[in-house]
């Protein structure tokens, strides 16, 4: 249980924050660009948190380690999940 709540919560958290600083603009973004945006934001900051982690040895302590891995995979599956998302809407935009 304790792994499910370190996947899903900080992904909403991070993912939230992107829906609000990403939506801004004059003109705002429409929501397949907008979701494109906070997709590939989300799988950036997976593809960063993995690098500190396993390229950079910076977060060696175990307790903290299994935090930021669950962490990382909360936000790549989010991420491709969005983008995919994404990706559909621009086909089914390319269709009409």
């Amino acid at each position: 249980m304790l792994s499910a709540l370190e996947i899903v919560i900080p992904a909403v958290v991070v993912f939230t924050t992107l829906f609000g600083l990403l939506g801004r603009g004059n003109p705002p973004p429409g929501g397949v660009a907008l979701f494109l945006r906070v997709g590939l934001a989300g799988l950036a900051l997976c593809g960063a948190i993995f690098y500190v982690l396993e390229a950079t040895h910076l977060l060696d302590q175990p307790a903290v380690r299994q935090i930021a891995t669950n962490a990382y995979r909360g936000l790549g599956v989010g991420g491709a999940v969005m983008v995919a998302m994404g990706i559909f809407g621009v086909v089914l935009k390319r269709k009409e």
